[in-house]
């Protein structure tokens, strides 16, 4: 947990790179991401179809 004054953070997610397929088939989903979400706060993530929204979702979550 990060503690930014009174405001602590529920997630925080740091430099975070996902890579799918191997070798000449790789695609890069995420790519050096740096962001943080605020404990009782409301946040969407929005973006167009393959964009790597679940992605990130699934990486905040472990």
């Amino acid at each position: 947990m990060h503690n930014t004054g009174n405001r602590t953070d529920a997630v925080r997610l740091t430099a975070v790179r996902k890579v799918y397929g191997r070798r000449d088939n790789q695609v890069v989903a995420l790519d050096d991401v740096t962001t943080r979400f605020g404990r009782g706060t409301f946040t969407a993530i929005m973006g167009p179809s393959g964009s790597g929204k679940s992605t990130l979702l699934q990486c905040a979550a472990g």
